[in-house]
């Protein structure tokens, strides 16, 4: 399923095993701890429907941005807030990182860190959050 964003496309399908990928990766690194308290299993992630954009996923890779489950339940969140607001595409703030998100869709359009972030003009957002 390919689905057009701003000009470009993205596989949903390859976003989502993506960030399962590596949310299975940041599981299998807390070897020896019970999920006690660990924050979301994959299934409630993915029940948020937050997911990245090819561009998004190269963006975080390219900039070692780590993404925990805990963040994506964040998103999620964040997402379902501006759309509550009737936000359409939204700058969220978290974590030394912002994100460009389509909160209608919940899908992460880009990702920038922190050193990008000062002296950069966010356009084409609808509003902002601060997570």
């Amino acid at each position: 399923m390919v689905d057009k964003i701003y000009g470009g496309s993205y596989n949903l399908t390859d976003a989502i095993i993506k960030q399962s990928e590596n949310i299975k990766s940041a599981e299998s690194t807390a070897v020896g701890n019970k999920k006690q308290n660990q924050g979301p299993t994959f299934r409630e992630i993915f029940n948020q429907q937050v997911s990245f954009s090819k561009h998004a996923n190269r963006r975080t890779e390219e900039r070692s941005i780590e993404i925990s489950p805990t963040d994506l339940t964040r998103l999620g969140a964040a997402c379902s807030k501006a759309e509550e607001k009737g936000i359409k595409d939204a700058l969220i703030v978290m974590n030394d990182s912002a994100f460009i998100v389509n909160a209608r869709n919940k899908v992460v359009i880009t990702v920038i860190d922190k050193s990008e972030m000062k002296d950069n003009v966010f356009s084409n957002i609808d509003g902002a959050i601060f997570i």
